[in-house]
């Protein structure tokens, strides 16, 4: 990815997916003989001008989108490698390097999702077979480790680990993407933002923008989750007048993997917005681990994941993909389903791996790009499928979250409100740079 890295993010970066299966660049060319090759641009910036006018607008943030987020010192956003690493430090090299051993046969990769779904088998392995006769699993006589106790200080690693956003951190992408959408009519349907990540990106990116998010927790002093404030609302009501003007720049937020400052109370179950956590509260994760699919059933999980799968089968629905893998599968087919049923259903796609980086590295010389990255999931060879059969619901561009939040339409006829608050927005940025 060092081909990203020393790229300035620019909507000039993506490419548009085209139906006889190459990539356009963003700009327009010249051959020698005077003849103009057109870009991508006009084309992207009409389906997304489309996009976001929709009645219904969500969007679907995977950690792609987190790794444009940037601190100065400290930890970055993490990668599969990162979690291992840290875990591999938490719990202690020759113990984790012995239960690696023993439970996968081979350190061949840095997967802790397989990693942490062979030891919780394991462990169920264990408590069925004493259930039955009494005996202790193989595995488990061999190591001489805790297998529980191991997951554990892996989990709470991967808690420490995703916890790297603060009021410093740089998330100029997070704020221009919610900057954008937030100018949205306020009488449509507000946006609706799902994201797998557990880092605070979204959340702190809105307050530095004066945006609200409708999160599912209450606003009193203990923030207590209920599915009932999805249905609330913010309006504005002088005191002189009876009708209510509905807010601009409101968001829903649904954290379908939970988030690292969820808690659940052990003695009565209610999740909480809290930092610390001891032994009366308990995490609210799904970790990355092969029975993700079985925890989203779960609540708070579960309620996400019923406003995911009904959001997808709104009439006049667009959804913005942008670093998302297709690796869960509870996530990725509802995608699927809704392609193949929703006729009013439009999809944009936003991921730098479709296009192998050998490729790109001549992107001053190749206006199409005829060469496809064939390690891709199921799911999104299906839709580059789709695209080649002409679907004309769905919109495929190669490039990073960054380049995609600078390509979104800004909607004209802002508020007097949201013009006071982009100056106040820019001489706070002037003023912790100064500082």
């Amino acid at each position: 990815m060092s081909y990203w890295n020393c790229r300035n993010a620019e909507a000039k970066n993506l490419r548009l997916y085209q139906p006889d299966g190459t990539w356009l660049a963003w700009d327009d060319d010249v051959e020698e003989d005077g003849r103009t090759l057109h870009g991508a641009q006009e084309q992207v910036e009409r389906r997304l001008m489309s996009a976001v006018n929709a009645t219904n607008l969500m969007a679907l943030l995977g950690s792609g989108a987190s790794l444009a987020a940037k601190n100065d010192v400290g930890y970055q956003a993490p990668g599969m490698d990162d979690l291992w690493d840290k875990s591999r430090e938490t719990v202690g090299e020759t113990e984790f390097d012995q239960v690696v051993t023993s439970i996968r046969g081979t350190n061949k990769n840095k997967d802790i999702e397989e990693l942490l779904s062979l030891c919780k088998m394991a462990v169920e392995l264990k408590s069925a077979r004493g259930a039955v006769d009494g005996q202790e699993h193989e595995t488990e006589q061999n190591l001489k480790i805790d297998l529980e106790r191991f997951v554990q200080k892996a989990e709470r690693a991967i808690l420490t680990r995703v916890n790297f956003v603060s009021e410093t951190t740089d998330l100029t992408s997070h704020k221009e993407f919610l900057r954008r959408l937030a100018r949205r009519n306020a009488e449509k349907s507000r946006v609706k933002l799902f994201t797998t990540n557990y880092d605070r990106c979204i959340e702190e990116a809105a307050v530095a923008r004066n945006l609200a998010l409708i999160d599912g927790f209450s606003h009193s002093a203990v923030q207590r989750f209920n599915r009932d404030h999805f249905h609330q609302d913010i309006v504005r009501r002088s005191d002189n007048e009876t009708r209510a003007q509905y807010v601009e720049g409101i968001f829903h937020l649904y954290k379908l993997h939970g988030s690292m400052d969820w808690r659940r109370r052990k003695s009565d179950g209610v999740v909480i917005r809290r930092l610390e956590y001891d032994n009366t509260h308990e995490p609210v994760l799904i970790y990355p681990r092969s029975s993700k699919y079985q925890e989203a059933f779960a609540p708070p999980y579960l309620d996400m994941f019923a406003a995911w799968q009904a959001a997808l089968r709104e009439p006049d629905t667009t959804l913005i993909i942008s670093g998302f893998g297709f690796a869960d599968d509870h996530i990725s087919a509802p995608i699927w389903s809704a392609l193949e049923s929703n006729l009013s259903i439009r999809l944009v796609l936003c991921d730098p791996c479709f296009v192998p980086i050998s490729e790109l590295e001549d992107i001053g010389k190749i206006h199409e790009i005829d060469k496809t990255n064939d390690q891709l999931k199921d799911y999104q060879k299906r839709m580059l499928r789709l695209v080649r059969e002409g679907d004309s619901r769905i919109t495929i561009l190669n490039g990073r979250f960054s380049d995609l939040a600078l390509a979104l339409p800004e909607f004209m006829g802002a508020t007097d409100r949201q013009r006071l608050e982009a100056r106040l927005e820019r001489i706070r940025e002037s003023d912790h740079g100064n500082g």
